[in-house]
């Protein structure tokens, strides 16, 4: 490949890759901008136009430029990630029935997600076609990245939600340890919060939907960050905080210190799905249970997929 060939096909990734993760920096850096601006024109008709936006109803039919838009982008990320994806037993998966898609580890962010779990993804598992991500609802406050990620497959994370595309038989993916894993991100270390986090069990549950554990190797390295946490405040307030406005105030950077993610291998490998009996009030005890079966195999999936994804001395840290 010729420099000009290589230079062309980096800035075409570049496009894909800042519309759905450059444009929530962008969104947010405008609308700061502009509040600083007040009460200068431009900052108001901008404002008022960011405040419209949001009257847009999420649900309308998704336009045929957007699908292709879409599709586009997820193609160049997978490209420039090289991004490999590892099943380990497609057969397991059948077309027709819903899972619950538990993914790890959310990382600065989970930017290989939508590459791979996305009606609009030319690489997404037959079975999984119709799999919804929900996703931090502070997401679908924000002006015009509401409908980037709802195209790219983002519902509003709640039981009622996730209950809604189970009973529709589509499949459910989750991130269980959340925004809440970014307080325990180190260099050299994978961390995964699941304590407590039993509500995507008990939900698999009622619906009788098999557990998929989901690890993704490299993406965490897609990104340097900086996180509110000890020396700057308590733990225990940076973790109050997070729960309270959804995500973890957390300065990343990419290439050049852009928003875009650097150009890391990433390795993403689907494990074979955990069944569950169908129990419409399950105990703590059965929840718990199928959590640390959950665990158990998330765990199992990590050491067997580690060395061969470039990663063999890293570290899994589940809490």
């Amino acid at each position: 490949m010729g420099e000009g060939t290589r230079w062309l096909e980096l800035l075409k990734a570049y496009f894909a890759i800042s519309m759905w993760v450059g444009a929530l920096f962008a969104t947010v850096l405008s609308l700061i901008v502009a509040i600083w601006n007040l009460p200068d024109p431009f900052a108001v008709t901008w404002l008022a136009l960011m405040g419209l936006s949001l009257a847009v109803p999420l649900d309308l039919p998704t336009p045929r430029w957007a699908r292709a838009l879409t599709r586009f982008s997820l193609e160049q990320a997978a490209k420039y990630h090289d991004l490999s994806l590892i099943i380990e037993d497609p057969a397991a998966l059948r077309p027709g029935r819903p899972y619950v898609v538990g993914y790890e580890p959310h990382s600065a962010l989970p930017t290989a997600l939508p590459m791979v779990f996305c009606e609009h993804s030319p690489i997404v598992p037959p079975a999984l076609k119709s799999v919804k991500t929900l996703a931090t609802s502070a997401c679908f406050y924000c002006p015009v990245v509401r409908h980037l990620w709802w195209w790219l497959g983002g519902r509003p994370a709640s039981a009622a939600e996730m209950r809604g595309m189970l009973s529709k038989g589509d499949s459910a993916l989750v991130c269980p340890g959340g925004v809440r894993e970014c307080l325990y991100m180190e260099k050299g270390r994978e961390a995964v919060f699941l304590s407590g986090r039993t509500g995507f069990v008990r939900i698999a549950m009622q619906y009788g939907a098999p557990l998929v554990p989901v690890f993704v190797f490299g993406q965490t390295d897609a990104y340097g960050w900086m996180k509110l946490g000890p020396r700057a405040v308590p733990q225990e307030l940076a973790e109050r905080l997070a729960r309270a406005i959804g995500f973890l105030p957390l300065f990343m950077y990419g290439v050049w210190g852009t928003p875009l993610p650097r150009k890391v291998k990433i390795t993403m490998v689907v494990g074979k799905p955990i069944e569950l009996p169908k129990v419409e009030h399950p105990s703590s005890k059965e929840v718990d249970k199928y959590l640390e079966t959950f665990k158990q195999e998330l765990s199992a999936l990590f050491e067997r997929h580690k060395a061969a994804a470039g990663y063999p001395k890293l570290q899994l840290l589940i809490i």
